[in-house]
């Protein structure tokens, strides 16, 4: 089981700021840029040598891909301004310590991501360092291993196309309300009671009230449905942009 710290670690007293141009992390001195840029967004990365670090900015969507195969642990976060996810796996050499930021005061998405991590506070501490256009340093919250409790193995996207994609889309209307709308205020627990108990449904005023709005159409109730995959359907949405 991943054992996270307990408290966010303080920058280490040799630091740099690596400038990327549209944005900056701040990095141990023993890291450097890594020069490549992708076709339709900019693409590159940082390493020490043994650890890389590499990213994706631009208008283009970055799926937060975890091999269904292994867990992770997911956290909602904000970084210097801007609400962002963070996905942790419990064995850090099989997979991603990733973090995506939905939407930038630019209108631009950014991911990041590291593989085979050995100092997970190290990452996420450059992770958490970026600062864009419109960033806001006075908002950027210390991360507790409390924060990391949401854990999956399930696959959100297939689980949002499955069950939610004909009434739903991530930034429009179809049979119903754009679904990033319903969970704003709303966590995985929630979500999981949502779809497997109907009395959470009834007690929801804000569910009532959009059932009636849109001619008492009401969402399936999935009684198969177990916590896990409840926890990657909520972060699925939750990380597309609005």
């Amino acid at each position: 089981m991943l054992s996270l710290f307990l408290a966010w670690s303080p920058k280490p007293k040799r630091t740099q700021v690596l400038d990327f141009g549209v944005f900056k992390l701040t990095t141990p001195t023993a890291w450097h840029i890594v020069k490549r840029r992708g076709t339709d967004s900019y693409v590159s990365g940082l390493t020490n040598g043994s650890v890389s670090c590499w990213f994706d900015y631009g208008r283009y969507d970055v799926e937060l891909l975890n091999d269904s195969n292994y867990w992770y642990r997911f956290s909602e976060d904000t970084v210097n301004g801007f609400p962002a996810i963070f996905s942790v796996p419990d064995s850090l050499h099989l997979g991603d310590v990733t973090m995506k930021i939905p939407r930038l005061a630019s209108g631009d998405r950014f991911a990041i991501w590291a593989s085979k991590v050995k100092d997970l506070s190290t990452v996420l501490a450059i992770h958490k360092s970026a600062m864009f256009r419109g960033s806001d340093s006075s908002i950027n919250p210390i991360l507790r291993e409390l924060k990391y409790y949401d854990r999956t193995n399930a696959d959100g996207k297939a689980l949002f196309v499955e069950n939610c994609q004909a009434c739903h889309t991530i930034r429009g209307q179809v049979e119903g309300p754009r679904i990033q709308d319903l969970i704003v205020t709303r966590n995985a627990d929630w979500l999981y009671g949502f779809f497997t108990d109907k009395s959470v449904r009834a007690r929801d005023r804000l569910h009532q009230e959009l059932k009636k709005a849109y001619n008492n159409i009401d969402c399936v109730q999935i009684d198969r449905m177990i916590k896990s995959q409840a926890v990657a359907l909520f972060y699925y949405i939750k990380s597309q942009p609005k």
